[in-house]
């Protein structure tokens, strides 16, 4: 869309949540408009304002705007990065686009593999920004913007904020909480096509769904996904009919049964660079069959980060306080935990245990970065051929999160660790993976939990207002209290887990087999074979749970064969998981 005097050109990927007050906003400074979009409203709003206007928008989006006058490209992208964009310089032009693959259309870019990019994929199982897997793209980060003019580029930061100093007091109240995620999920109710909701029974999802049920005249759409027979201690379905039953809503439960091997090469394709969350395989389910009812779907990612819901939380606070023990009886406990054999039927006690005291001897920020990495640099520097770690080099994957810590060093350890997975775990990986499998079925993602006033809010509070004892999300669970089941205000965490180790030994075994085969490993040239053959039988006898390291590796032979072996990855053919609604 270009305005009404020629100088301003937008392209927008996204929605721009509170764009009718900013539309009134508008016309009393005297804008006329001349379409009812929210594209208009950005770009009115970029014309009167500039880059500034970006402190007034609420919403996910990742635009560019062209100015005429000065001959500059402007691309930006939202707070959280919920919308992807990559660019790429080639002479004097800028390339850039919401897929990698996009870019890899254009001759002058070519598909050289970028070394430590794939150091960093083993250690998070993603590649962070603003690297990608590709030598000649970019990923733009979360809350930047980035002008190019003449041939130059200059890139900032326009938005981080920052949670409590250490020592700093502070609180809110629930009602206050429950003003402003209210606030979020009426915004994202703005629609004109079908909308419905991601209701997994756990807290963030039930207080999504139950805050749209207040709010909408018609019943709510819900869509939950459950597991098949010996797969029971995954699906959380009994939690989503609570909540479905007290709202009544009309509610749709789904088995899945991905069919892995034929559906990891279209996750892979989705993706453009290796991603190693299996979750993404249930989403692309989820969306698929959820996209035949609805348009439009909330869902509750982002709680977790804002209100301390992970377990690695609590681990952090126990960290803290094991760090006041002795060093050889911190080493000595490491050493036994060493010897624990570990669940590897998707219950992660035990494998949660031993690294909690393998973590024990460093800072407990270098305990929380092994925690959230996969391949440790024990396994990585075992994993590689001699060639291959000539290409790393000294690259370190961990200084990603190390540098993240570093950015908050004065605030509260909980915050920080806060912090971290909101620049880390959460752009990369969670909003990665919703985004691209919701589009893949060109449903529209939307998420209350990720609105900037609402992260706002949340690093402000103290860590006691939402980790107390065992309790997690404490300060949420309070304001949720009048209207949620008390069944889902006690429950634990059980989140969106596939019944991966189950795959590995049966629906995947053939193509383990073929992947991970020494011949396989050794053509390819980065790993060395009696490596990989280690860890599949450290995995096969139980001894460790390997089920996400041997899903990475996978997925990134997949990702190999496709875009290094292959010419054009979209010659595969896409292939679609069952599910049974």
């Amino acid at each position: 869309m270009t305005s009404a005097d020629g100088r301003w050109t937008i392209v927008f990927n996204g929605e721009i949540y509170n764009f009718q007050e900013l539309r009134r906003e508008l016309e009393s400074l005297g804008t006329v408009f001349r379409t009812e979009s929210d594209t208009e409203v950005l770009l009115e709003v970029w014309a009167r304002w500039g880059v500034d206007a970006l402190v007034h928008l609420r919403g996910m989006f990742a635009f560019a705007i062209w100015d005429a006058r000065e001959h500059a490209l402007w691309l930006v992208r939202d707070r959280l990065g919920v919308k992807p964009l990559y660019y790429s310089t080639v002479g004097s032009r800028l390339l850039f686009g919401s897929e990698i693959k996009a870019l890899l259309a254009h001759p002058a870019i070519s598909r050289r593999l970028r070394p430590s990019a794939l150091d960093d994929y083993l250690a998070y199982l993603y590649v962070p920004a603003p690297q990608t897997i590709f030598e000649d793209v970019e990923e733009l980060p979360p809350a930047h913007w980035l002008r190019y003019s003449n041939g130059t580029a200059q890139l900032c930061r326009y938005w981080q904020p920052r949670p409590l100093p250490a020592g700093e007091t502070t609180g809110a109240s629930a009602e206050s909480l429950l003003a402003l995620l209210d606030e979020s999920v009426r915004l994202r109710l703005v629609s004109d096509v079908p909308l419905g909701a991601f209701l997994s029974g756990g807290l963030d999802s039930s207080s999504i769904v139950a805050l749209a049920a207040r709010a909408q005249p018609e019943p709510m759409r819900t869509f939950s996904l459950g597991f098949g027979v010996g797969e029971e201690h995954y699906t959380e379905l009994e939690f989503a009919r609570l909540v479905s039953d007290r709202y009544a809503t009309q509610h749709r439960e789904l088995t899945i049964r991905p069919d892995c091997a034929e559906l990891l090469p279209r996750m892979v394709s989705l993706f453009d660079e290796p991603f190693g969350n299996p979750t993404a395989l249930l989403v692309h389910a989820l969306s698929e069959v959820t996209r035949r009812h609805v348009t439009v779907a909330l869902a509750g990612d982002a709680g977790d980060e804002l209100f301390l819901g992970y377990p690695r939380y609590l681990g952090s606070r126990l960290r803290r306080a094991w760090g006041v023990v002795p060093s050889p009886l911190r080493r000595a406990a490491a050493a036994l935990a060493e010897r624990i054999p570990e669940d590897t039927n998707g219950r992660h006690a035990r494998r949660r245990s031993r690294e909690f005291f393998a973590g024990g001897v460093g800072s407990w920020q270098s305990a929380y970065i092994t925690w959230v990495c996969y391949f440790s640099p024990a396994m990585r520097a075992d994993l590689y051929s001699s060639e291959f770690r000539g290409a790393i080099g000294g690259h370190s994957a961990e200084q990603f999160l190390e540098r993240r810590f570093a950015e908050v060093a004065g605030c509260d350890p909980l915050h920080q660790a806060c912090y971290v997975d909101l620049h880390s775990f959460l752009p990369h990986n969670i909003l990665k993976y919703g985004d691209r499998m919701s589009m893949a079925h060109a449903l529209e993602l939307r998420l209350p939990f990720t609105d900037h006033r609402l992260v706002e809010f949340a690093l402000r509070l103290p860590a006691r207002q939402k980790l107390r004892g065992r309790q997690t999300k404490r300060l949420l669970r309070s304001a949720m209290q009048p209207l949620l089941p008390e069944e889902t205000l006690r429950r634990s965490k059980l989140g969106l887990n596939p019944p991966l180790g189950r795959w590995l030994r049966n629906e995947l075994r053939p193509l383990v087999d073929l992947y991970l085969s020494p011949a396989t490993i050794r053509q390819r040239g980065w790993f060395r074979p009696e490596a990989v053959a280690k860890l599949r039988e450290e995995f096969t006898t139980g001894r460790r749970d390997y089920a996400l390291h041997l899903w990475g590796l996978l997925v990134l032979e997949e990702w190999a064969r496709q875009y290094l072996d292959a010419a054009r990855p979209a010659d595969r053919v896409p292939q679609r998981a069952e599910a049974v609604a």
